[in-house]
């Protein structure tokens, strides 16, 4: 609630109530000379003065829902991805507001920020586009009917706001759908950062069967449901440029993914068995607490932004488990190498993830029983990197030994420690042993 007393002050009025008059400003009854006897409903005031100080709150993420049947929709042309996202935000927004079918409104930069990228390049894109989506078809199969027909009746672009009127046969598809039953329901922003168009509609139909596990598609019918009926002849094609590069997408990041399997008929593929993976926010690993989540995002956020780069926050909640050193040593190489690219979140996640494997790896080697030892001498061997051999062992020794009482070992315990794996550090700082 608004301070009324500061919203009142604000307006320079007298507010009545019970027939007695309050005076609200002296500066007002000099200027004026009399009282305005006006009497005003609280509600009223906080609705013309915008409940001045109050802060604003965030809308909640915008959610996309479609009937299950519209998700199993044939695709007759080969949609971009900026089409799908488009499709797909103003279906949210029809959802939210259905009272409003079959018209809705936005600006570029709403849906810039609803799907958390940052591209100045989308409203030449959006504008492109507009005349282009009206003449896509799908075809949607239910058990009463089939029929071919586009998304929209029309599409204007005008001064950065998209003006859409959908077609009046997708209604039952998009309204209404929670009473119905039978629909997919996903977070806009998870397809907003998706290059391919393939990556978008493969998501869709394996997210509705997340909660089974496993979905078994026609190799011919999967083409028509990814609009690309008529291309990739080869199975081979197929394979390497949709369905592995779809799943290196989405394994960066990092909300479904998937293996498969081919189901071949002699020797032709005929069938894809996908086994579907729900990996949100990324494998935390089971230890981390939403605190820790917290503490992370408070610390990656402004460092993110000090190396000039906009990240969602759902990206960078996914980089909680290797930590604000490891992402702060990938934002110094990218700088340092002036780093290029046209993914920023998705390429900080393969680095990121290509780092740990190679921690991992050297962990391996160390012989502890627990993941903190391992951690405190995997932290002392990554600090130590560009020292300048020959060190002696007493010094590495020293070293660690101040590490390991910090953090709580007893002088016996550290001894084992090294006994087990002092050699093995020597030779790594000395750089006689690969980590």
């Amino acid at each position: 609630m608004c301070d009324t007393s500061k919203i009142i002050t604000s307006t320079q009025c007298v507010i009545v109530v019970k027939h007695h008059t309050y005076p609200i400003c002296e500066t007002s009854i000099n200027l004026l000379n009399y009282y305005f006897y006006y009497e005003i409903i609280i509600s009223n005031i906080m609705y013309w003065t915008g409940c001045m100080g109050e802060k604003i709150k965030k809308e909640n993420r915008v959610q996309v829902y479609q009937a299950n049947d519209l998700v199993e929709a044939i695709y007759e042309d080969d949609l971009t991805a900026t089409e799908h996202k488009i499709i797909r935000y103003a279906a949210a927004k029809i959802n939210k507001s259905p009272d409003h079918f079959p018209n809705v409104s936005f600006t570029v930069t709403e849906f810039i920020n609803a799907a958390g990228i940052s591209s100045k390049s989308y409203h030449s894109k959006v504008k492109k586009m507009a005349g282009e989506l009206t003449r896509k078809r799908i075809r949607i199969k239910t058990e009463d009917e089939e029929g071919w027909f586009p998304w929209f009746k029309g599409i204007v672009y005008r001064s950065g706001m998209v003006h859409i009127t959908f077609n009046d046969l997708i209604k039952p598809y998009l309204i209404n759908l929670t009473e119905q039953g039978r629909y997919t329901k996903y977070s806009f922003p998870t397809i907003g950062n998706m290059q391919s168009p393939y990556t978008i509609r493969l998501f869709e139909l394996l997210q509705q069967y997340a909660p089974i596990g496993k979905r078994t598609f026609e190799l011919d019918k999967l083409k028509e449901h990814l609009g690309v009926k008529d291309k990739y002849k080869q199975y081979g094609h197929f394979k390497s440029r949709i369905l592995m590069r779809v799943k290196e997408e989405l394994d960066d990041i990092n909300v479904l993914t998937y293996d498969f399997e081919e189901i071949k008929e002699g020797r032709k593929t005929a069938k894809i068995k996908f086994d579907i993976k729900i990996t949100d926010s990324l494998d935390l690993g089971g230890n981390l607490k939403e605190e820790d989540i917290k503490v992370f995002l408070e610390k990656a956020r402004p460092l993110i932004k000090e190396y000039g780069y906009d990240i969602p926050n759902r990206q960078i909640r996914a980089w909680t488990i290797f930590g604000i050193d490891e992402l702060k040593a990938v934002l110094e190489d990218m700088q340092q190498y002036s780093t290029n690219v046209g993914h920023v979140g998705a390429y900080i996640t393969t680095i990121l993830k290509s780092r740990r494997k190679d921690y991992l790896k050297s962990a391996s080697k160390i012989n502890a029983k627990d993941e903190k030892t391992k951690d405190i001498i995997m932290r002392y061997l990554n600090e130590s990197k560009g020292t300048i051999p020959p060190v002696p062992d007493w010094h590495i020794k020293n070293k660690l030994v101040g590490r390991f009482t910090k953090e709580g070992y007893s002088s016996e315990e550290f001894e084992k420690v090294w006994e087990e794996n002092g050699e093995y550090i020597y030779n790594v700082i000395n750089h006689k042993a690969v980590r």
